[in-house]
Formats: C-alpha cells, sequence, structure tokens
C-alpha cells in the first residue's frame, strides 16, 4: 500500500489536468463572457459600471491588436483613385496671394467662391461632390447685386450656384451626443399662410427661403400635403414677407398655442433632407444626434442635401469606424439619417433603396456594404500610413489652386486649361484644412476619412468582426490550449524555466497573431486577439504554477524518501519510473561502518568542530557510495549505511559494493592524520558487508516516510561492522560476498560465527585488497589461508606453528587471536563433532 499519493505518476497527471481544466474554465468562462458580451457604444454613456470598466480594459487590449492589423493590411492594399480630394490649402492660398484676386486668400473663403469650386469640380467631370465645411452660421460677407437686382446674401450666392447641380453635391453637418438648449425663438404674434404645396420639396424651398429672412415656420398637414405658415411681429411685417416670398395672395391671422407644437427649423430640415428609409435597423442601436449643427437656411437644398460627418472615436481616442447612420427625431419619433459619405454613393447609384441584413447594407442592389448593428462602417485603411499633402489613404489630393486657374481659363474662354486634374467620373471631397483624427494608422485628415468611407462604399469594403460567439469558443479554446500546453510542460520537462514558459506562450501568441493577420489581410475577418491568448497565458502559468508546486513536493517527496544523497541519473530514472521505490524482494549488497574511537571525541570535543569534522568524513564517504552507483540509506551519528542494486539495479553489484568499500578505506586512510590531529585520539574506520535477498522499498507513515532496505542481510551486515573491532579487521563480509566476487578481490578467512536466527554459522572473511594486489598480498594470503585450513580441520599444532610464522612478519590482531585460540586447543581440543565455531574468547 502507498504511503504518499505523490507516488502515482498517473495521479499526478489526472491532479494536473483538473486544476489545469479547472483554470481553462475559470479564464475561458471568464474571458470568453467578455468577449461575448461586448461593449456597446450606449455602455459608454454616463457612469460606467464595474463589469463594464473590466470589458472595456479587455477591449482596449483588442484595439491594440486591432491597430496593428489595420497597418498590416493597409500595407498589403493599393491606395484608391475612384476618390480625389480637392483642399483648399496653403499652396493655394500663397499662390492666390500673387495674383489679382485677393479675396482668394482670405479666410474664411466666401462661400460664393466655394460654389464656384464646386461647379468647376462637376464641369470637370467628376460624378459626386463632398463639401466638407461647417455652414451652420450665417456668412458675414454680402455679395454685391447686379443691376436690376436686390442684394443677396454670400449664402444666397452659394446656394443659387449649387441648385444646377441637382443631385451631385452633398453638404455636411456635425453632430453631438450631448443636447444643447436651442436658442430663444423671436415674439411672433401674426401668422403669415406661405402656402399649400403638392410636395416636400416644394415646401421645403418655401420654408428655407422664410427662414432665411429670421422668420419662424410652421408645418402643418392638411389633407396629406403640407401648408407652410411664418411668424412676424405685425401684420405688415407678415404682408412683407409674403412680398419678399411672392406669395400674392397671403392669409393673416392671429398666432395660436398649436402653432408652438408644429414650428420647425433648420435642424428639421436637415434631418428631413438627410433621413432614408432601412429596412432591419432599430435606430434604439444607432448613435443619438441629439445636437445637429445643421447649414444655415439658404444652403438647405433638396438636390444638395446634407449628411452626417461627425465621427465617434473609440474610449481610447482613436477613429476606427465611421456612422453610416445615426438617429435623429422628428415629430416625436426616431428617425435615420444617413452620412454624407452614404448620401453621395446613393446619389451616383441613383438609388434610395436600403435594406440591412446578415452584418450588411445593401444599396440599390448593387453595393453590399458591412456594417454592424449600430450603424458604423469599420474602415479598411488602404495605406499603413496616411500620405503627404492631406490625401490620407487616397491616392491623390488636389490643390483647390489648380481648379481655380482652370476656371479662370474657362471663363476666359482660353480654350486650354492649365491643369488636367483627371476627376472624370470621381467622387470628390471639398475640404477647407481641419484638425486631422487619431486613427489607427495615425493621424487623418477630417476629409481624408470621408474619401476613405465613401471608397468603402463603392467596393463594398469594411472589416467585418467575428461573430461573439465565435469569439467566444476561440477564446475556450484557447484556454483549453493552455491547460494542455502545462500539463504537457510539466510531463515532459523538469523544471523548465520561466525562460522556456515565455517562449512557449510567445510562440503561441506569434502563431495565432500570425493566423488572426492573414484572416484580416485576406478577408477582412476581425477575430478576437486578446481575450484568447489572456485566456491561454493566464490558464498556462496558473496550471503551470499548480503543477510546477506539485512536482515539486512530488520531488521533494522523492529526495526525502531517498534521501539527499543519491545519484542525479539514478533521481532522474527514479522520477520517471515510480515502481523503483515500490517495496519489493530483490538481492542487495548492504553496508554498514563506524568510526572507532569517535564516540568519545563527540563527548570530549566542542559540539561544533565535531560536526564539522563529521560532515567533512561523511561528505567524502557518501562521494564514494555515489559515485559507485550506491545509495546512501542513513547516517547513524558517524556510522554509515548504503546499499548497492535499488532502486535502480545494478549488474555485478557485490564486486561494486566491494570497490567502494576498498576506496571509502583508502580515503579515511589518506584522512586520518588530520583528523586524528584535529580529535586527538587514534581513529579506525571499520565495515561489514552482505549481499542476499532483502525486502526494499518506500516505509514509513505519512508523517515520514524513507526508502530503505531490511532482511537478514541488513542485519549480518551490521554485526559485521560490530565485531570487526574484535578481530582488528577493516572490512568484514560474509561468504555470499566472496562468492560474488569471484578472484576479483583479495578475501582472507576470519573466523565461523553463530549469528542471529542463521541456522548455519556464518563464515566470516576479510576484504583486504584488489586481484591486482596479488603479487604483494599473495604469499602472505596463501599463508594465511593454510594455516586457516589446518585450524578448521582440527590440526592444531599445524595451525599453531603456521599463525606464529605469519606473526613473526608482523602484528596482526587476527593473527595474535588465532595464535591465542591454537594453543589452547593443542593443550584442550575441542570435541570431535566441533563445527569450527570457537566461543572461548575472553
Amino acid at each position: 500500500m502507498s504511503t504518499n499519493p505523490l507516488q502515482s505518476a498517473g495521479r499526478r497527471f489526472v491532479q494536473k489536468f483538473g486544476v489545469a481544466f479547472f483554470w481553462a474554465l475559470v479564464f475561458g468562462l471568464g474571458l470568453g463572457a467578455a468577449s461575448f458580451f461586448r461593449i456597446e457604444r450606449q455602455d459608454l454613456t454616463g457612469d460606467t459600471r464595474w463589469h463594464v470598466q473590466l470589458r472595456l480594459w479587455l477591449e482596449r487590449l483588442e484595439w491594440m491588436t486591432y491597430d496593428w492589423r489595420s497597418r498590416e493590411l493597409g500595407a498589403a492594399s493599393e491606395r484608391s483613385d475612384e476618390v480625389v480630394i480637392v483642399r483648399v490649402d496653403e499652396e493655394t492660398l500663397a499662390n492666390a496671394r500673387e495674383t489679382e484676386h485677393v479675396e482668394w486668400a482670405m479666410r474664411p473663403w466666401p462661400r460664393e467662391l466655394t460654389g464656384r469650386l464646386v461647379s468647376q469640380i462637376l464641369d470637370e467631370g467628376a460624378a459626386q461632390v463632398i463639401v466638407d465645411q461647417s455652414f451652420r452660421d450665417v456668412s458675414p460677407r454680402t455679395c454685391s447685386p447686379c443691376k436690376g437686382e436686390r442684394a443677396r446674401s454670400d449664402d444666397e450666392r452659394f446656394a443659387a450656384q449649387l441648385e444646377p447641380h441637382d443631385g451631385k453635391v452633398v453638404l455636411t453637418w456635425g453632430f453631438s451626443g450631448e443636447r444643447t438648449r436651442s436658442g430663444e425663438r423671436p415674439l411672433t404674434p401674426v401668422m403669415v399662410r406661405l402656402g399649400e404645396f403638392e410636395t416636400t420639396r416644394e415646401a421645403i424651398g418655401v420654408a428655407r427661403g422664410a427662414m432665411a429672412r429670421k422668420a419662424p415656420v410652421t408645418w402643418l398637414i392638411s389633407d396629406g400635403r403640407p401648408v407652410i405658415w411664418a411668424g412676424a411681429s405685425s401684420e405688415a411685417k407678415a404682408k412683407d414677407l409674403a412680398a419678399s416670398l411672392d406669395v400674392k395672395t397671403p392669409q393673416v391671422r392671429q398666432r395660436v398655442p398649436s402653432d408652438d407644437e408644429h414650428t420647425i427649423d433648420e435642424v428639421w430640415i436637415a434631418q428631413r433632407l438627410s433621413e432614408v428609409e432601412v429596412a432591419g435597423v432599430d435606430p434604439r442601436h444607432l448613435v443619438r444626434a441629439r445636437t445637429i449643427e445643421a447649414p444655415v437656411a439658404p444652403l438647405l437644398l433638396w438636390g444638395a442635401p446634407p449628411g452626417a460627418a461627425s465621427f465617434v472615436l473609440d474610449p481610447d481616442e482613436r477613429l476606427r469606424a465611421v456612422p453610416l447612420l445615426v438617429a435623429g427625431e422628428l415629430d416625436g419619433a426616431p428617425r435615420l439619417l444617413a452620412s454624407a459619405p452614404l448620401l453621395a454613393v446613393m446619389a451616383l447609384v441613383g438609388s434610395r433603396s436600403l435594406e440591412y441584413r446578415d452584418g450588411k447594407l445593401r444599396l440599390g442592389g448593387r453595393f453590399e456594404v458591412p456594417m454592424d448593428r449600430d450603424g458604423f462602417l469599420a474602415l479598411r485603411w488602404d495605406a499603413e500610413e496616411a500620405g503627404r499633402g492631406g490625401r490620407g489613404t487616397v491616392k491623390r489630393a488636389v490643390p483647390a489652386w489648380r481648379l481655380l486657374q482652370n476656371a479662370e481659363d474657362d471663363a476666359a474662354s482660353r480654350g486650354v486649361r492649365h491643369y488636367d486634374n483627371d476627376l472624370v467620373g470621381r467622387v470628390v471631397v471639398l475640404s477647407e484644412e481641419r484638425e486631422s483624427v487619431p486613427t489607427s494608422i495615425g493621424e487623418v485628415g477630417h476629409a481624408a476619412v470621408l474619401a476613405q468611407t465613401v471608397v468603402g462604399l463603392l467596393h463594398s469594403t469594411g472589416i467585418v468582426r467575428a461573430r461573439p460567439m465565435s469569439d467566444f469558443w476561440l477564446t475556450m479554446a484557447f484556454a483549453l490550449m493552455g491547460a494542455v500546453l502545462a500539463v504537457v510542460w510539466s510531463t515532459l520537462t523538469r523544471n523548465p524555466g520561466w525562460l522556456a514558459w515565455v517562449a512557449t506562450l510567445a510562440g503561441v501568441s506569434m502563431l495565432h497573431a500570425l493566423a488572426a493577420r492573414q484572416l484580416f489581410v485576406a478577408e477582412q475577418r476581425w477575430v478576437a486577439m486578446a481575450a484568447p491568448l489572456l485566456a491561454c497565458g493566464l490558464t498556462f502559468l496558473a496550471a503551470q504554477g499548480y503543477a510546477r508546486t506539485l512536482e515539486k513536493g512530488f520531488r521533494d517527496f522523492i529526495g526525502r524518501a531517498l534521501g539527499g544523497a543519491v545519484k542525479a541519473d539514478v533521481f532522474a530514472r527514479v522520477e520517471r519510473d515510480l515502481a523503483l521505490m515500490r517495496p519489493e524482494r530483490r538481492p542487495l549488497t548492504v553496508y554498514f561502518s563506524d568510526i572507532e574511537g569517535f564516540t568519545a571525541v563527540a563527548q570530549e570535543k566542542d559540539p561544533a568542530e565535531v560536526v564539522t569534522v563529521l560532515q567533512s568524513y561523511l561528505n567524502e564517504m557518501t562521494d564514494a557510495v555515489i559515485e559507485s552507483g550506491g545509495h546512501v540509506d542513513k547516517y547513524l551519528g558517524d556510522g554509515l549505511m548504503a546499499f548497492w542494486g535499488a532502486p535502480v539495479a545494478l549488474e555485478d553489484q557485490v564486486a561494486i559494493a566491494c570497490e567502494a568499500a576498498l576506496v571509502m578505506q583508502e580515503r579515511f586512510e589518506k584522512r586520518r592524520p588530520e583528523l586524528e590531529k584535529t580529535c586527538g585520539r587514534s581513529l579506525v574506520l571499520r565495515a561489514g558487508l552482505e549481499t542476499g535477498p532483502t525486502v526494499v522499498g518506500e516505509m514509513g507513515t505519512h508523517h515520514h516516510v524513507n526508502y530503505t532496505v531490511m532482511g537478514e542481510p541488513v542485519a549480518t551486515a551490521f554485526r559485521l561492522e560490530a565485531i570487526a573491532k574484535r578481530y582488528g579487521s577493516r572490512v568484514l563480509v560474509a561468504r555470499p560476498v566472496v562468492d560474488e566476487a569471484g578472484d576479483r578481490y583479495l578475501f582472507r578467512s576470519v573466523d565461523r560465527l553463530r549469528v542471529g536466527r542463521l541456522a548455519e554459522p556464518l563464515e566470516v572473511y576479510e576484504l583486504i585488497g584488489r586481484a591486482s594486489e596479488r603479487d604483494r598480498l599473495g604469499a602472505r594470503l596463501e599463508q594465511h589461508e593454510a594455516a586457516m585450513k589446518a585450524w578448521r580441520e582440527r590440526r592444531f599444532s599445524d595451525a599453531l606453528e603456521g599463525f606464529k610464522a605469519l606473526a613473526a612478519e608482523g602484528d596482526d590482531p587476527l593473527i595474535d587471536r588465532y595464535v591465542a585460540r591454537c594453543e589452547v586447543c593443542v593443550a584442550t581440543p575441542p570435541p570431535e563433532t566441533w563445527d569450527g565455531v570457537y566461543d572461548r574468547d575472553d
């Protein structure tokens, strides 16, 4: 029965996978939900709640990846020449100062001059003109009247120049989502009837005329036809107003309270001119144009409708999408208002049929433009950065000076123009220099944004964001990928380090970035990057952190079980195959050693000094065991227990153990003078070595676990070490060791002993050297074995003679013991049944 659950590799894998899957669910569901419930523009109005802030933080990260992909798409695109920007720039003004036309260099430009420029653009073949200028304020200029004409304002002159170009000009108006207070209306107690009209176009023409004369206008419906009334301060003023508008028989009455409910203004007319019907669009999702900066009344032309031209920046102050539709309000009901680029393309197509279905705005059966439900077109930029000269991402920007010069040529009937501006069939955006707009590719001029919007409409191109459910499942998939990577990493590698983690996450991020970029560039499809990569990274780090903790605990467990003294490759093999630590029966070679004399040193010397000496000695002995492939089981004070053959099996383990025992003796003898000097006592290393079947494995309780060995060879080795002092021997071994080691090592017989529960006497030998030392030790060893043979054969006199001869050659406690034994046995022989065990020693 396993004493620690960490033993099971399969169980650890299940644990790691379970925790990794848990974190995948946590981060996948959390970030996936944030991807699914995307930030709506309506969520950003007013005080935002905490969950909106969290989703906005994620969306900001996503926008960063979007901007990178936009630049990549721009680098792979070609600038369009279907839309041209005409700019009233510094070049135009500088050239104008050098001519007789001083008014050309004035700022702001006279609107009559703007009208002349529009006419010239159309004369040179342009299909549509978007005038990207603000006309919310009345022009301060007054144009000199021709003979027989009344004085007309600059605005009226501009309007007169636009009227011949019916359906080819689009003006612009700005808007904001904040409602502003309207100005006070003049006191007009008298109302004059300006007429009843068959068409809305006629009615609007009369209404704007009255507004141009500062008269409040009331719009009523009678039998389905519009009826226009205008207010005046007196009856005389009312009749004068009617006369100025060519009303033959004006009807005058007093103002009634219901008139206020039907009073209209320039904003009302601008909305009627911009209004479109789009099947499938819910006005509640659109941006609300609560404040509209409508053009002044003279410029509210049916044939030159104004369109929305304001942009809505994302919370990070960058423009990525432009509104094609905004929500207005007329007569208390929501209305759909078109942007200037959309009106221009509608006029170009000659159709006002619009339908929104499947994420696309369908126009006249020709164009299918990607548009989200909020009415926004995510722009596809045709360059990775804005071009010089105000052209933005389109191919050309033409200075207005060139068109004015061509207009002069046409007026003088020169028959040739200075410049070939190549405007035939193109849409032109006419603009004064305005502040640039921060976008995904950098600062882009206002007119250039309108131009790119027109290009997107003409080509039915834009960025299509993946469905929320797709991003949700993508995020979940990446969270699971992070879990799998963490489990694989922790299973295949022991300690990869944080650099490997970073490299893994960087590799995943790079692969996903390349795939997302390819989809963006090739198909203009925007798939989530931030949420999936965050889900993958956070799951990987959390799961890997747990796995690392689990594996560290597992390795610590192995280290505690095996002890710190274990060879690295042995540790690695055990870590890979835990079965090596399971309790089993196998033959092992067990070693015990002890320093004779050190116990007294421990009682006499300073503890710190004792520990220092002991650590130095044990380090050397441990190194010898580990280098030979053995395993140090435990330290017993100054003693050491080790074994060979587990947890990793060794071929020829007995010979390896014998070699290690000799190496330990040699290292001890080399350091003995130093140790004896330090300790002040004589020190001798004695050891016991035995081999045989044992039970080895992880043993202990849940409080403490150790990889150890038990069995008769352990007890025998311990007893051999204990009795080595009796014979003055250094390394005592039993007969099985001699049989296994063969003739590769030199042994001498020591004794036959009854030990423990062994039925037969134990034959004890001393390991004295390697086979290579036979020339030096061989003669004495043969004499010793001959004497021992005589001893075992009860030829005590012959044995005594042999042992005395050996004793004469030098001091040897074992020989001295046998000399004494032989003398006793010669005098008093043991019985005939004697088994060779001598039990008459003191």
